[in-house]
């Protein structure tokens, strides 16, 4: 079994409606080298959850993309694999819903990511970042990368953004056109250790 294979696998079993949770295909988008806290939200999001059930590390993210005519690529879930976890693991693993309330993301972008400086938001973190702070905000940088990106041919838009350069920290800024994650998911080992966390059942 594939590690993609086994992250659909997950959300098919998890969802209470027996349906997938997302659409598109998921890719390996990058890795995040954690550092504390772990969060999904939206570059102008003010309300999300963050956990530190996964231990600090560099950690392989995958992003579910779907294809729209008019937008382009956009991104429907979003899956975090702990370090060293294999797909049996993550299959094997329990998974418990963390919340199925407000987790915001933006219109046009979103980020997973650790620590940032002075604990800021992810959106000010990426207005200190060079690029990010000569545009009007970090969403208009992001898309206009994003754009680049799929007039190059990408249907994978994706940017990796050192947010932290004391720690090293990072952010996968991916495109979204949706506001809510109403599904997160963390996954534990038969020792309890979080193996990973997946967002999903985004919503307009």
């Amino acid at each position: 079994m594939k590690m993609i294979e086994a992250i659909e696998a997950v959300l098919k079993a998890n969802d209470p409606e027996a349906e997938s949770g997302y659409q598109g295909k998921f890719t390996l988008a990058g890795r995040l080298l954690s550092r504390g806290e772990i969060a999904v939200c939206g570059l102008d999001g003010a309300e999300f959850y963050t956990f530190d059930d996964v231990a600090d590390g560099l950690h392989e993210v995958y992003l579910a993309y779907d294809w729209d005519n008019e937008r382009g690529a956009t991104v429907s879930a979003v899956a975090l694999v702990a370090s060293g976890t294999t797909p049996q693991a993550l299959v094997g693993a329990s998974w418990d819903e963390a919340s199925d309330d407000v987790n915001m993301l933006s219109e046009d972008a979103s980020a997973i990511y650790s620590g940032t400086p002075d604990n800021l938001a992810i959106g000010g973190a990426l207005h200190r970042i060079a690029g990010f702070a000569e545009a009007d905000n970090p969403e208009a940088h992001a898309v206009a990368e994003f754009e680049a990106q799929q007039e190059a041919g990408s249907r994978t838009p994706v940017l990796d953004v050192v947010v932290d350069p004391a720690s090293g920290a990072n952010a996968l800024v991916f495109p979204t056109c949706d506001f809510t994650s109403n599904s997160i998911l963390v996954g534990r080992d038969e020792h309890g250790t979080g193996i990973g966390i997946f967002w999903s059942n985004f919503d307009g």
